[in-house]
């Protein structure tokens, strides 16, 4: 089967610069918003401990919503990186018949929970698991998996071990969940089924396409959001970490202007054909 090159973008949003995110109707820790027709509202209780989802992570919720992406009624879905439970949530509330949260984080479990439960959700449709990706030996493959994978670049001097650091920052270049998930992948997805990722441009997205489109994936881009780099959170070390992105940049492998970057809201399907790995 010959893999589709990725479409032209058919939608751009461009995010209003400054220190709030723009995507959501409450300020952080606690967020409203609404999803295919039902209103949604998320909380993170310790936000030292669970990152409260950023404009990169509801951008794609924000593209799905928009009319674009797979039927959501009735799958089977994987939410990877799952944290406050965003996508869990959305993905029940959407008509999803069960979703695994998997996050390496043992705090993103309770809270992911939580926020189902808020929510009026069947909390028996939802199965939080609390592991690294690489290390995750599902028994089942899944009609749809979902990820916000971290995306900045790791540097010791701000980077830390634990669950909520994690959230935003990655080995590799920023790019080690996007590698595990491509690896990955094909023991996870079914035949058929649907990979949903919002991929930043810090992350080398053309790397993503063409390795996931060289195993015959077909891939599609929903929309596509310009915001700024999420550097608030390390104002100390802001001249460490756009150094770290100019050497990305100056190597083709992350894309950005100034202190703004884009997020992709990127489809990708498995064959029909696919051979069991």
């Amino acid at each position: 089967m010959t893999a589709a090159p990725i479409r032209t973008l058919t939608r751009r949003r461009t995010l209003t610069a400054g220190e709030s995110g723009s995507l959501w109707a409450a300020s952080p820790s606690c967020g409203i918003l609404e999803f295919r027709g039902t209103r949604l509202r998320l909380t993170v209780d310790d936000p030292a401990e669970v990152l409260f989802p950023t404009d990169c992570g509801l951008s794609l919720i924000a593209a799905l919503d928009g009319g674009e992406g797979p039927d959501l009624k009735g799958v089977n879905a994987l939410d990877i990186g799952a944290g406050s439970g965003l996508y869990s949530v959305a993905l029940l509330a959407a008509g999803a018949e069960r979703v695994t949260a998997l996050d390496i984080n043992p705090a993103s479990a309770a809270q992911t929970a939580a926020n189902v439960v808020a929510n009026g959700l069947d909390t028996t449709r939802l199965t939080c698991i609390t592991s690294p990706l690489v290390e995750y030996t599902p028994d089942e493959r899944f009609d749809l998996v979902i990820t916000n994978p971290p995306h900045l670049p790791y540097d010791p001097s701000y980077a830390r071990g634990d669950g909520l650091e994690t959230a935003l920052v990655a080995r590799r270049g920023g790019r080690a969940v996007y590698d595990d998930v491509v690896e990955c992948v094909d023991v996870l997805l079914a035949p058929g089924g649907t990979l949903l990722m919002a991929h930043s441009s810090l992350a080398d997205i053309p790397r993503t396409v063409a390795e996931l489109t060289a195993r015959g994936y077909e891939s599609d881009a929903l929309e596509i959001f310009e915001m700024d780099i999420p550097l608030l959170a390390y104002a100390e070390h802001r001249d460490a970490m756009l150094s770290l992105l100019k050497e990305r940049r100056a190597a083709g492998r992350a894309e950005f202007d100034g202190t703004r970057f884009t997020v992709h809201a990127l489809m990708f399907r498995r064959p029909w054909d696919a051979p069991h790995r």
